[in-house]
């Protein structure tokens, strides 16, 4: 995942660019989450079995233009694992 260049659509701008449609949408959920309205743009192009070319493999999270330096912050943040899966993880398998 990466941070969007400042793209604009519309009244829109893209605040994360992935190549991976489940990145993006963790990512407007997080957006969500702190009470920003998030779109999902797959602009990507899959054909199999061919891999997935950078340059075709597109995905971008949008947002209203005047609350993305907000969403940047939001997703700038680490998160925080819930309590339940931090102590899974610190287990041994």
């Amino acid at each position: 995942m990466s941070p969007a260049p400042r793209a604009s659509h519309g009244d829109w701008d893209a605040v994360l660019e992935t190549s991976q449609i489940y990145e993006a949408e963790l990512a407007a959920l997080r957006l969500r989450e702190a009470g920003l309205e998030a779109r999902v743009i797959d602009q990507s192009y899959r054909q199999e079995p061919v891999p997935v070319v950078p340059g075709l493999a597109r995905v971008r999270v949008l947002v209203p233009a005047e609350r993305a330096a907000f969403a940047r912050a939001v997703l700038a943040e680490g998160a925080e694992l819930p309590e339940e899966l931090q102590e899974v993880e610190g287990e041994e398998r």
